[in-house]
């Protein structure tokens, strides 16, 4: 199998696996916005952001180097080695933070501080369990584990939410659930604990595996301070409330996140395989193109359609959050270049470049949502999310010519970024009729831009077919 074929069987894959659980989750914001008050709803909503920054703390963002160091091991025994030594690590975070925070909520009222113990750690050896998957090549095991882990949490929070009127309380406890039942199919699939080891402990081993994933640790941490960051600068200045919009608009972009995230999911396993290739930057440089070709009819599609879908799905208190998804989308787009060319620091073990081209833009970032939050609210954090991915990307491009050379089309991004500017204008006109026109539109659009990789899906579609008969 060629290597552009096996990216896109990865991207089919992931994408079977993932995009019904995205879909389910944006069905779910109807069932948030339709039993729980905006206000609760950003209160929550900014504590698992400030929980999603302190959990990579928590295990050095060790995972990265367990799927890393797993997708490079060519024998059972190094597998088990590079296990152990990871558990080891993240047992002893999740222990050392489980103290810390029962202490925490011992001295101070944290409200529903006494659900965060449970809740980080069933997340994070989820996580753990999901990173060994993809090590081990089970991508099928991965992506199910995605379908059930959804259907789980739908489930729970239609029960706790709709039946018992738990409120706020449910989210937490419906995750917690769902993670547990996704790390027991797991292990049942692959084996995660049945592969530890305690004799292959290792301190060169960790210190190694260390190297590696404490530089990615500020890349991710410093990401989750700008969401955390614009949420209380929300709060401080417009409300709970606002908050409660914002979160909820947040939403909209999973359903292009899925999109990303298939992609770069399956993109990691190829850039980290090919980087010691000949070819390298042709490769790298063909399949950017093609990923921006993709992302940018995405926009496209999604756009015009968006209105309609909050009206239908968010209740009456939440129709305000049409006006800040556009901003995100866009933010999110930017936040899938960055992430393509961290694959590249990541092939070539370089991940200190990831840290210092992040820390750059959640500046850059931040400084935006201070300067603007006074002036146009809520909107200045979408716009800050945007901003500070821009910037990411383009610090990104030119720092990381020194490991791949990736090649850019200025004048075809230049181009995709004013259509997409175009639809953003249109989009806050609010008029039915050119939401449909920019659809009708967008749809040959999107054919067209995207022609070569849907020409791929349809070849290995009728080879899949043939094999069949």
């Amino acid at each position: 199998m060629d290597r552009k074929t096996s990216l896109v069987k990865n991207i089919l894959i992931f994408g079977v696996g993932t995009s019904l659980s995205k879909l389910l989750s944006i069905l779910l914001v109807g069932l948030y916005t339709a039993y729980i008050l905006p206000e609760d709803y950003g209160y929550y909503d900014a504590l698992i952001n400030v929980i999603s920054m302190v959990t990579p703390i928590v295990s050095l963002q060790i995972t990265d180097a367990l799927y890393r160091n797993l997708l490079t091991s060519k024998d059972p025994d190094a597998g088990s080695r590079v296990l152990s030594n990871c558990f080891a690590v993240l047992g002893g975070g999740l222990v050392l933070s489980l103290a810390v925070l029962g202490l925490l909520n011992a001295l101070s009222d944290i409200r529903l501080g006494w659900y965060l113990p449970g809740y980080i750690a069933t997340s994070t050896v989820f996580l753990f369990c999901q990173q060994t998957a993809r090590g081990l090549q089970k991508n099928t095991v991965y992506a199910v584990s995605g379908m059930v882990y959804t259907g789980v949490m739908l489930a729970a929070n239609i029960v706790l939410i709709v039946v018992f009127d738990m409120g706020v309380e449910a989210l937490l406890i419906s995750t917690m659930i769902a993670d547990a039942v996704g790390i027991v199919m797991i292990e049942l699939s692959v084996g995660v604990f049945r592969r530890l080891r305690p004799s292959l402990l290792s301190g060169e081993a960790v210190r190694e595996m260390l190297r590696y994933s404490i530089p990615m640790l500020p890349n991710v941490v410093t990401w989750w301070l700008l969401m955390v960051f614009n949420r209380f600068a929300i709060q401080h200045f417009v409300g709970w409330d606002a908050n409660g919009l914002f979160a909820a608009a947040s939403k909209f972009p999973a359903l292009l996140m899925t999109l990303y995230g298939v992609f770069t999911l399956a993109w990691q396993e190829n850039a980290i395989f090919e980087y010691g290739s000949e070819d390298r930057n042709e490769y790298y440089t063909k399949t950017f193109r093609m990923y921006t070709r993709l992302l940018t009819g995405a926009i496209l599609l999604v756009l015009p359609v968006t209105r309609f879908i909050v009206g239908v799905l968010l209740a009456e208190d939440y129709r305000g959050a049409w006006e800040l998804i556009p901003f995100l989308y866009l933010g999110s787009m930017a936040q899938a270049f960055a992430n393509f060319f961290n694959t590249v620091y990541m092939g070539a073990k370089r991940t200190v470049g990831a840290f210092v081209t992040m820390v750059a833009g959640v500046g850059g970032g931040m400084a935006v949502c201070v300067l603007l939050i006074p002036h146009i609210g809520t909107q200045a954090a979408a716009v800050a999310h945007m901003s500070a991915f821009t910037l990411a990307w383009l610090l990104r491009v030119f720092h990381t010519r020194k490991y791949a050379h990736i090649g850019l089309e200025w004048s075809v991004l230049a181009a995709m970024a004013l259509l997409s500017g175009g639809y953003v204008y249109c989009y806050f006109l609010a008029n039915p009729l050119t939401d449909i026109l920019l659809f009708a539109a967008a749809v040959p659009v999107f054919i067209l831009i995207n022609r070569e990789l849907i020409a791929l899906m349809f070849r290995m579609a009728r080879d899949f077919l043939r094999r069949k008969r």
